[in-house]
């Protein structure tokens, strides 16, 4: 299955992931207080050192700088049903061209550390402990959609003793691609629709702004883990036999709750 990887792809006046909701949400609230849909504190700060190159003819104070640290959610890929417990940063640009009027979306970096998903994957829950780790896997794209729609590919890194660290849950090539909204879901069955959140104002000062949205999918599918066992893949059966993988769509979940900032380019 291949898919396309329009990771600079421009399209009109749209802003990526949670920050064009938040730019589109500027009447909600401006309490201070986080909304009920985000339980989890405001970070204290949003890094913007991962700022990706804007491409040539962008206008600096038009384009702007996305800090996103999703604080907490759920990982359901397959068997493994994990909570987000730790946080998982991103940044992108929202590139402004002055001359054709296009913003095009150029993802910067995201940065996550591993959870643990599997206390005894062979018996012992010391050495055969396994742990996931979420990585960007090169596919990014904002649709026009009144649900603020993220295409976003994923792969997940399992790290164990055993397994060695190139057991992989999806690829470059073979990404869990993700349709994340802040709206409602349609996945097919056993899963039923979920709804996320539109971006909502929820500190102004001190600048700059934060925003909170909650971005879900539950109709993606998941690939087959590969490379398992020192990067080899002799233990590729058992990791899927007990992950339940492959994993079609309808039976896995993604939820983020999420914070963002955002800078425009001529303030960084």
């Amino acid at each position: 299955m291949k898919f396309t990887r329009p990771s600079r792809r421009a399209t009109r006046f749209a802003l990526p992931l949670a920050g064009a909701a938040a730019a589109l949400a500027m009447a909600g609230s401006a309490a201070q207080a986080a909304p009920a849909v985000n339980p989890d504190p405001i970070p204290a700060t949003f890094d913007f050192s991962d700022c990706p190159t804007l491409p040539a003819g962008s206008d600096l104070h038009a384009s702007t700088c996305v800090s996103v640290v999703v604080t907490s959610g759920t990982f359901h890929l397959g068997k493994f049903d994990q909570a987000i417990e730790k946080p998982i940063k991103m940044t992108f640009a929202n590139a402004y061209n002055p001359e054709t009027f296009q913003f095009t979306s150029v993802f910067g970096k995201m940065h996550a550390e591993k959870m643990l998903v599997q206390p005894g994957l062979f018996g012992d829950p010391l050495l055969s402990a396994v742990y996931a780790q979420p990585e960007f896997a090169g596919v990014f794209d904002q649709p026009t959609s009144a649900d603020f729609k993220i295409k976003m590919g994923l792969k997940v890194r399992l790290v164990n003793p055993i397994l060695g660290s190139n057991c992989l849950i999806g690829s470059d090539s073979n990404p869990i691609l993700l349709d994340l909204t802040t709206g409602t879901t349609a996945p097919p069955a056993p899963n039923t629709p979920i709804t996320g959140e539109k971006a909502t104002v929820v500190r102004t000062t001190p600048p700059p702004t934060v925003r909170s949205a909650k971005h879900v999918d539950n109709a993606f599918s998941v690939p087959g883990a590969k490379g398992c066992l020192f990067g080899g893949g002799v233990a590729d059966w058992l990791v899927n036999q007990v992950g339940g993988m492959p994993s079609a769509g309808g039976k896995n979940t993604m939820v983020f709750n999420e914070y963002m900032s955002t800078q425009a380019y001529d303030k960084l």
